[in-house]
């Protein structure tokens, strides 16, 4: 097989073009059309050496030479691209009852040009594939129809392709500056000490995808407003594509540890006061986001492997949570706290998954969470970061009180809201079954998980100190929470718009381009009017001339005339002499 057959048969490439060959079935062949697509893309993944990588002479020139690396796989590459496959076979069975052939393809494809970005080696097929994330998955932020969700997908759209832009500036950049298109470890500053802003333009585009703080609104807007299926799509692919290009881009860059450990904290507030419960996990995946980031920050062995390990598990639990939430969608038609309530009666088996994505999420011992997130915590530990220690220490308590405890205790249990729906259709809770399986044997298991890491790790997470401070949070968490609840302290859930960094630019920007419109049209209807009076002068002074009863329309002497003529043709008979 040649270099450019491996690349026409690579992962990514096998599912982009397994979603459009879907594009033409039905529902139950479409679906096991991508099952079997994405299990031969796995297997061919797997098949990959460690260290493979593919790279053409894209310009090759005496004055600029340019590489492409459109194949790389390595350990960092392999575990991100491992679990985009993962998430996209759950999701292709928990559509399989509800397909809708727009968001078929599009999930697929979204989750093939995630794949393909992982295993980019240069910046130009990661653009590549990071425009069709951002193309590919708005279709799912449009797919409910609403006016909402039209605004959201557009706002959604508009975000993705400024972060699409800052890649292509840091790319133009890279390459002019002679430095190649190759997407390795690089620093925010030069040699010479100043900022490099080729790699600032980096930074700040996979910031947008990772929602740094300020740049965070876009998923707490689209995420909630998308499809049933589509929020579940949404919450594996974009930030964590953008976690692995920080990772691969920025590891070990300070400014990472302290925006982390900012993205773990803000989410906590907003979610403890938020009704709509989808809206709700959105801050929480933000939160999780967080430890990420941090750990891509401390950038040590340990750190990295943290990272990668939490976003592996970040998006099983993840997507067990909205999957249960989207069930409850589906079969209630509302994810408000205010609405729901004692639905375990009728969907106890969604309860119970629920319940273990909600532990999962809290780090509760045998679950995934746990042997994922103690790695950051203990990379932080050894490089004596005490302070975001704390912070993310906080974080955790937080994550426990909005998405472990209030997810589940508000949808399921609280108040009776009267609703006996059915439980989930068959083929939510297989797929709701497999990813809970998965949380827990990762959990009970995790060096399975420890040998696909990026570095080798020698590691127990279940240790006295590890399980005992855990636990010690987690119960006290519990604790507080019930207190609350008992002593009516808790933030009542109210049917209300929570106002985010967002009403900043969104409802003062309104107000400005609804001024800047209204000015803008006073100025147009000002000039064209000193234009238009003007035109009208003239043509007054022309129609005086020579309209129907101006001076070149009078009656003229016939003397007169014959003299005008006579000149006229003086004039012409000159002309011919010294032509």
């Amino acid at each position: 097989m040649t270099d450019l057959q491996a690349v026409l048969t690579s992962p990514g490439v096998i599912v982009v073009l397994t979603a459009l060959v879907g594009m033409g079935l039905g529902p139950t062949a479409r679906a096991a059309v991508y099952l079997a697509g994405l299990a031969v893309s796995a297997l061919v993944l797997v098949g990959y050496e460690q260290g493979l990588a593919i790279s053409f002479a894209l310009v090759d020139a005496p004055y600029l030479s340019v590489d492409l690396t459109p194949l790389r796989v390595d350990r960092l590459s392999f575990i991100f691209a491992l679990i985009f496959h993962i998430a996209a076979a759950l999701n292709v069975i928990y559509a399989w009852r509800i397909s809708d052939r727009v968001q078929d393809v599009a999930g697929l494809a979204y989750a093939g040009a995630a794949i393909g970005g992982a295993l980019a080696g240069d910046l130009l097929t990661l653009f590549v594939y990071w425009e069709i994330t951002a193309i590919a998955s708005a279709f799912l932020v449009f797919a409910p129809g609403t006016r909402e969700s039209f605004g959201a997908g557009m706002r959604y759209l508009v975000v993705q392709i400024l972060s699409g832009l800052f890649l292509l500036a840091g790319l133009v950049l890279f390459v002019s500056s002679g430095r190649g298109m190759a997407f390795e470890a690089m620093s925010l500053t030069a040699a010479s000490g100043e900022l490099d802003f080729a790699a600032l333009a980096l930074f700040l585009a996979f910031g947008i995808k990772a929602a740094f703080p300020f740049l965070h609104n876009w998923l707490q807007d689209s995420y909630p407003k998308a499809s049933i299926t589509g929020s579940v799509v949404l919450s594996a692919f974009t930030t964590k594509l953008a976690v692995y290009a920080l990772a691969r881009g920025f590891p070990g860059a300070d400014p990472l540890i302290y925006i982390g450990a900012a993205m773990t904290v803000f989410p906590v507030f907003f979610a403890l006061i938020e009704n709509n419960l989808r809206k709700v996990l959105a801050y929480s995946l933000n939160n999780q986001v967080g430890f990420m980031v941090c750990a891509v920050g401390v950038g040590t062995e340990l750190a990295i492997n943290g990272a990668a390990a939490h976003a592996f598990v970040h998006i099983i639990y993840k997507a067990l949570l909205f999957m249960s939430m989207g069930a409850v969608l589906y079969r209630t038609g509302t994810v408000k706290a205010t609405e729901l309530g004692g639905l375990y009666r009728t969907m106890p088996a969604t309860a119970v998954f629920c319940i273990i994505g909600a532990m999962s999420i809290s780090a509760f011992p045998l679950f995934s969470g746990f042997v994922a997130k103690s790695l950051t915590m203990s990379a932080l530990g050894y490089e004596g970061l005490f302070f975001v220690w704390l912070v993310l220490l906080f974080a955790s308590a937080g994550v426990l009180e909005h998405s472990g405890i209030k997810i589940p205790y508000f949808a399921f249990f609280g108040h009776d809201s009267g609703k006996r729906p059915k439980e989930a259709p068959p083929q939510m809770l297989v797929a709701m079954g497999v990813a809970a399986a998965l949380c827990i044997g990762i959990g009970v298991f995790p060096q399975a998980l420890y040998a696909i890491l990026p570095y080798d790790v020698k590691y127990q997470p279940y240790t006295a100190a590890h399980v005992v401070t855990q636990m010690q949070l987690l119960l006290f968490a519990t604790l507080a929470f019930a207190l609350l609840i008992k002593f009516k302290l808790y933030p009542d859930e109210v049917a209300s718009t929570n106002l985010d960094f967002d009403w900043f630019y969104r409802v003062p920007g309104r107000a400005l381009a609804g001024w800047v419109s209204g000015a803008s049209g006073a100025t147009f209807n000002a000039f064209w009017a000193i234009f238009s009076g003007r035109v009208h002068a003239i043509m007054e002074r022309i129609y005086a001339v020579h309209g129907p009863e101006g001076q070149m329309a009078r009656s003229w002497p016939i003397g007169f005339m014959a003299l005008w003529t006579a000149i006229l043709l003086g004039f012409v008979l000159v002309i011919a002499f010294f032509a």
